[in-house]
Parts: structure tokens; C-alpha cells; sequence
């Protein structure tokens, strides 16, 4: 059952900020976009969050994300960079007693972006790699003796992949998915070079996050 109005206000609330810029440089994408069509978005350039149905507002406005003190400008046109072909699909199910993909991709990605976090560098750049039906996510590192790879519970479609990415950008976005109570998340990869897209149909969440181009053996 898809959630309502009031709870996509509250995780647009508890999430947004850590998908919004950090700089004043800025400041537009300081705030969170609330779009005439009646949702709502932030995005830091890097990663980005959309929840659809979220507001009845018929006026586009833009509050900040901590002050929620309105702020002058143009927001950017962000649905050209949301793909909706997805060509390949590692979908999330949480059919609870059965399965809890979500919750179980969470402690993984946890562990990865610990495995990162030991070599200093905060890139924490992890890889998801897809063969067959085989689903890892993976953390390595020269500067450090500590390699992380695990397998991830999932229903898979399309062709391989593998794609890299910054493991505390997919926690954020996990954690979206698990207070919303997704029951199915399609993590979409349309190459390596190419936004991975987290996507609730039901509940009309997307995320994204911008993939980094590393060499194979960075994180295998």
C-alpha cells in the first residue's frame, strides 16, 4: 500500500538536507524544491532525491533545508537527469518474515563505507557489480590491508554491469527507502559513466546517485 501525503512530508523532513548542497556557493540548491506538479526535490549535484504526490502547493517555491527560510532563484531543471530506461535492474524486495533485501543491502553498504573509510580518503568510493544473477558490492583499497566484498539479496534483470559510487551517497538514499516501507526498490544502472537510479514506483521516490569513473582494481 503506497504511504500518504503526510509521511512523504516527514521523510522529505528527516532526508532532504543530506541530499542538498553544503557550500553557499550555491545557494538555490541549499533548499528543497517544492515543484507545481506536486513534488518534491533536492539534489547537491551529486546525488538528488525526488518524492512525487508529496505537496497540494499550485506555486513552485524553494525553502532552505534547515531553516525552512524561503530562497530566490531559479531551481534547476532536474527531470532531464533522472533516466527512466533502465536496462539493467537489481531490484530490492522486502516481503518480511520471507526476505528484507532493504535492511539486508543497508548492513553491507554500512560495512563498505567503513571498509572506506579506513584509507582516509572520502571519495568512499565502493562497486556494484552484477553477473548473471550474482549481485556484489564490494570495497577495496590500496592504502589499507582491509577488502570488503559481499554478496547482495536480490531479483535481477537485464544485462551485467558494475558501476562505482560514493558508499555513504547509497546509504543515504537506502535509508529513504527503508523509512518510506518500500516494499520493492529497483536500483537501476544504465552504464558505468551514467546516474544510478533507486526507485519506489509505488510511492514515486527517486534517487540518484552520480557514479565515479575509478580503475577495476580501485574497488574490486
Amino acid at each position: 500500500m503506497a504511504i500518504s501525503q503526510a509521511k512523504k512530508l516527514e521523510i522529505i523532513t528527516k532526508h532532504a538536507k543530506k541530499f542538498t548542497a553544503k557550500s553557499e556557493a550555491t545557494p538555490i540548491l541549499q533548499g528543497v524544491h517544492y515543484s507545481a506538479d506536486g513534488s518534491v526535490v533536492a539534489t547537491d549535484r551529486h546525488t538528488l532525491i525526488r518524492i512525487g504526490g508529496a505537496h497540494n502547493f499550485t506555486e513552485a517555491f524553494t525553502s532552505h533545508a534547515k531553516t525552512g527560510a524561503p530562497i530566490d532563484g531559479q531551481y534547476p531543471d532536474t527531470s532531464r537527469i533522472i533516466p527512466m530506461d533502465l536496462p539493467t535492474q537489481i531490484a530490492l524486495v522486502s516481503d518480511w518474515p520471507r526476505r528484507d533485501d532493504i535492511k539486508d543491502a543497508i548492513a553491507r553498504t554500512k560495512v563498505a563505507l567503513e571498509a572506506t573509510k579506513l584509507s582516509g580518503d572520502k571519495t568512499y568510493i565502493a562497486r556494484l557489480t552484477l553477473v548473471g544473477t550474482d549481485v556484489r558490492l564490494s570495497a577495496n583499497n590500496d592504502e589499507t590491508p582491509y577488502r570488503f566484498s559481499a554478496g547482495i539479496s536480490a531479483d535481477t534483470f537485464g544485462p551485467d554491469a558494475e558501476v562505482s559510487f560514493n558508499a555513504e551517497y547509497l546509504l543515504n538514499a537506502l535509508n529513504v527507502f527503508k523509512d518510506a516501507g518500500s516494499r520493492r526498490v529497483i536500483i537501476g544502472v544504465t552504464g558505468e559513466a551514467s546516474p544510478i537510479v533507486l526507485r519506489d514506483e509505488e510511492n514515486e521516490i527517486d534517487v540518484i546517485v552520480l557514479p565515479y569513473r575509478v580503475p577495476k582494481e580501485a574497488a574490486a
